[in-house]
């Protein structure tokens, strides 16, 4: 069953979100990036107000990412 938050998510480099995390696209080639809440409403709040807005652009990660694919260094 899919999760309602998934929906709303418009980062493009979100995987997937579980119980205290948020997995990304990694900045390695074939990896995954697991970011861990201490709490899962902390991990909602980040959802709503990072994730599910603007693309995600106010994350540190998806900044990381797109600086290396618009440098060629990801693809």
């Amino acid at each position: 069953m899919s999760k309602l938050i998934e929906g709303r998510i418009d980062c493009p480099f979100y995987i997937e979100e579980g119980d205290g995390f948020i997995a990304c696209e990694g900045v390695l080639k074939d990896t995954e990036c697991l970011h861990k809440f201490t709490s899962n409403f902390l991990k909602r709040n980040y959802e709503e107000s990072v994730c599910c807005t603007s693309g995600g652009r106010k994350c540190s990660h998806y900044r990381n990412l797109s600086i290396l694919y618009e440098r060629g260094l990801k693809s």
